[in-house]
């Protein structure tokens, strides 16, 4: 049995290193990598048909595109692989997990970055948090934040953190370090993705929230631990989080902030877009108002963020010292239904949805509470709390 372990961390490592010498590998990009990666079934599979490739075949594996054949399969070659064993060791003594497009490393690949077509080969994490939940939301915005763009994104974070949903956000200074700092102040979980290596501290003045991080969050990266910030690293860093989110809040944005950059990667994965209005005089509310004005919804709270997520608040959060959101899963199913009814009326169907609860329980529940007068039967068939008792 120790044998058989050994051997699948051998193949696990192994796999993990041919990813990196892919990612490496000049004249590949990303799209090709996953390709190469999904053809032959794995990224070791991938690398052994590279080296054996006439260039023709690797012009095919591109779609067409000119690679140059000779830097790339000298990338490719034992001693490439042998480099990226190295980086890996180095990155696990710093205490970094790595995580593997073809589920390998220490670390789980979080699943909605599969739905990029072109996803990070590898992923660098740091800190306790997982990037594992449903309920995640990322909240971006403009560097130079005013004071209601801080305030806002600060609240959000918090109030999300609150109630149990993951924050994510690119570690920026202005709105993105408020939105993460809100959800650790509230103790809640979040993601900040890095358009850097794990090693750097960017922007400097940031160094507490990094510190912050390392200890309650997590900190996400593509790019290898030492890699220094580039101008097409922010952009790559914007499709992760809005594959990360099931939704991403724009709190403040000028006509061309890269948290519209964001917003578009989040509309082409088929993700929510949502904007918080601003001044229409204000320069650095540009970016919103455009967005209002194509569609996204609006945020004036975080309320209007669980409706546009079909999300239902079942009961007030806990007090900020509490720590994160009410535990839901850990109530009575009529306690949930009366929580859901306070904050409107549901019919049946809805309920079901929202609390993920089987139809018939639900009819139950509100047979139950409808005897002992906590909620009562509207026409069209729904139901609400009964004021002065469930009801607010």
């Amino acid at each position: 049995m120790t044998e058989t372990r050994s051997a699948a961390a051998r193949a696990k490592d192994g796999e993990l290193a041919a990813l990196v010498a892919l990612a490496r590998a000049p004249g590949i990009g990303l799209r090709t990598v996953r390709r190469l990666v999904d053809r032959h079934g794995g990224a070791s599979a991938a690398l052994k048909a590279l080296r054996r490739s006439a260039p023709g075949d690797l012009r095919a594996a591109g779609r067409g595109q000119r690679v140059p054949t000779a830097r790339t399969l000298r990338a490719c070659n034992a001693a490439g692989e042998s480099a990226a064993r190295s980086l890996l060791r180095e990155a696990r003594a710093k205490g970094i997990r790595v995580a593997g497009y073809t589920d390998c490393g220490e670390a789980a690949y979080p699943a909605g970055l599969r739905d990029l077509p072109d996803p990070p080969p590898v992923l660098f994490e740091r800190g306790p948090a997982t990037p594992g939940s449903g309920r995640t939301i990322a909240v971006v915005g403009t560097r130079a934040a005013s004071s209601y763009g801080l305030r806002t994104a600060y609240a959000l974070g918090r109030e999300l953190g609150r109630w149990g949903w993951t924050v994510v956000s690119g570690m920026a200074r202005g709105v993105d370090a408020a939105a993460h700092a809100g959800a650790l102040d509230a103790g809640g979980q979040t993601i900040g993705v890095l358009g850097t290596g794990l090693d750097r501290e960017y922007p400097a003045e940031n160094r507490d929230l990094y510190r912050r991080m390392r200890s309650h969050g997590l900190l996400l990266s593509e790019f290898e631990p030492a890699a220094p910030p580039t101008r097409s690293a922010f952009p790559r860093r914007n499709r992760v989080i809005a594959a990360l989110a099931r939704g991403v809040i724009v709190v403040e944005a000028g006509g061309r902030s890269g948290a519209l950059n964001t917003a578009d990667h989040a509309l082409d994965l088929g993700r929510e877009v949502l904007a918080v209005p601003g001044r229409i005089d204000d320069p650095g509310a540009a970016g919103c108002l455009r967005l209002l004005r194509q569609g996204a919804g609006l945020v004036a709270g975080v309320q209007d963020v669980f409706d546009a997520m079909g999300w239902l608040c079942l009961e007030p959060p806990p007090a900020a010292d509490e720590g994160s959101a009410p535990a839901v899963d850990r109530s009575s199913g009529d306690r949930r239904l009366l929580g859901a009814l306070s904050r409107g009326p549901r019919s049946p169907d809805e309920l079901a949805v929202g609390l993920e609860m089987p139809v018939t329980k639900v009819l139950g529940g509100l047979g139950r509470l409808e005897l002992e007068g906590w909620v009562e039967r509207r026409p069209g068939g729904s139901f609400a709390a009964v004021r002065g008792r469930g009801g607010r």
